[in-house]
């Protein structure tokens, strides 16, 4: 992931089967161009990806509704956008990964294990719930970035193997990426995302 090579940045400018772009490039490039310009016109730090950030939180809410939560990883970009809600970290990074890639941002989808849940799992100790954080990389200014849409943060350094953030989700700052892909390939269960996490996550 160092560095981006002719192949990589086609796969990664690619949908995905949950990411498939639904919106006209156009509209989605006015939108976030809209927050850029105005930052760029007012002197202040201006990044596509920020604006893009911002443009996607202000359209999709968190909701820990039940019924919203019941479909987690379970809905395509499009789906969760004309929903309106979105259930967790997972559907902030298909809207963001859809989104970037039509500003022709190379874009990867990484799930990661929280550190601490990890080494209880890889010796046996049983857990109820199964943590870990949905991020994103992005291939912008000649090197990859760190992208968190949930929490709104952009990590310009950091080690691909071993995420040490500098802020925390749900009170924990490491991560361990365990899959990186153009989304999760289908929509799935809890149950079923679990089981894949888990068989995953024995190899680490």
């Amino acid at each position: 992931m160092e560095n981006l090579t002719i192949e990589d940045c086609k796969y990664y400018l690619q949908s995905g089967d949950l990411t498939k772009p639904f919106l006209k490039s156009d509209f989605v490039e006015k939108q976030v161009f809209c927050d850029f310009n105005h930052k760029v016109a007012v002197n202040k730090d201006a990044s596509l990806l920020n604006s893009l950030i911002n443009w996607i939180n202000h359209n999709i809410p968190y909701s820990n509704e039940d019924f919203i939560q019941k479909l987690k990883f379970s809905r395509t970009s499009k789906e969760i956008w004309e929903s309106g809600y979105a259930s967790g970290c997972t559907d902030f990074a298909f809207l963001f990964c859809t989104f970037a890639r039509q500003l022709n941002i190379p874009t990867t989808f990484l799930h990661t294990a929280e550190y601490n849940w990890l080494q209880k799992y890889l010796h046996n100790e049983d857990q109820e719930v199964h943590c870990g954080h949905s991020f994103c990389e992005c291939f912008y200014n000649n090197k990859w970035i760190l992208v968190d849409p949930t929490c709104k943060k952009i990590t310009t350094k950091y080690n691909i193997a071993e995420i040490d953030l500098n802020y925390t989700v749900d009170g924990n700052s490491k991560f361990i990426p365990y899959f990186r892909g153009l989304d999760l390939e289908h929509k799935q269960t809890t149950k079923e995302h679990n089981e894949k996490m888990d068989k995953f996550c024995k190899n680490l």
